[in-house]
């Protein structure tokens, strides 16, 4: 059986998050939004139209918002929090 995790989404400052926004972490999304969303900050980081920091902060509250949605991605993102 697989442990709880105490909060539906991982800390903000899980370092899994700015690996996901340089493209460290690579994966294959199961939402949809979320996989737009990671690109559309790529794209803007590049562009250099956002900073990391504002872009953990709007994908965590994209996260945060939808948290049922985006659920089996983090879980295999970030394993355990």
């Amino acid at each position: 059986m697989a442990m709880q995790n105490s909060s539906p989404i991982p800390p903000r400052s899980r370092p899994e998050w700015t690996k996901l926004i340089t493209g460290e972490i690579q994966h294959e999304f199961k939402n949809y939004v979320l996989q737009i969303r990671i690109y559309q900050i790529r794209k803007d980081l590049s562009s250099g139209r956002t900073t990391i920091e504002k872009s953990i902060d709007s994908l965590y509250d994209l996260c945060t918002k939808y948290q049922l949605a985006v659920a089996q991605d983090c879980r295999e993102i970030f394993k355990t929090w």
